[in-house]
């Protein structure tokens, strides 16, 4: 049977109907998964601006830290030099404050590894972080007091390390030099 569906006296059956109207469901389909798929692009893309602000935001946190205990900063510089040259209090000092500071780059590793943060903002901070864990205080520091970090963060950490001679922070950036500042 067929049912007349244009003023001209075309006629279409049952069956075309039928498949006009899988097409038409087909195409509804793929405009939906076209906007899921944007909408998850939408989402990612702000994950990264979330994290990125949260890194740099952690960062500034532990730059402040650092200008308002000038005490600890030369702690930092001396320790990264020689961590043997800290009293126990400046030991004690310096440990945290490595793990603080080790923690961001654990929490970006973290976050690179889930898409989550931008790659080249983790490859610039992590340039830094590589050179200051080769500095020789950081790296005995890194060598006695990384139990409680991720396993695989560590794991990770020592393949970049062990490419890298351990050399003063200040050869690298003259800024970390700890005889510029009265000890």
């Amino acid at each position: 049977m067929a049912y007349p569906i244009f003023s001209s006296g075309d006629r279409m059956t049952l069956e075309s109907i039928y498949y006009i109207g899988q097409t038409v469901a087909v195409l509804a389909i793929l405009a939906s998964l076209a906007f899921v798929l944007y909408q998850i692009k939408l989402a990612r893309l702000q994950m990264q601006g979330q994290a990125a602000v949260a890194v740099l935001d952690y960062q500034k946190s532990l730059v402040d830290h650092l200008l308002n205990d000038s005490d600890l900063y030369k702690i930092a510089l001396r320790g990264n030099e020689d961590m043997n040259s800290l009293n126990e209090w400046e030991h004690h000092r310096y440990t945290l404050w490595c793990l603080k500071e080790t923690g961001m780059w654990e929490l970006c590793h973290h976050l690179k590894k889930q898409n989550a943060l931008d790659a080249n903002l983790f490859t610039g901070l992590e340039a830094y972080w590589v050179d200051l864990h080769s500095a020789p205080g950081r790296r005995q520091w890194w060598a006695e007091h990384t139990v409680m970090l991720d396993p695989d963060f560590r794991k990770y950490v020592q393949e970049k390390l062990k490419s890298r001679e351990v050399r003063p922070l200040r050869e690298t950036n003259p800024t970390f030099d700890p005889s510029r500042f009265d000890t």
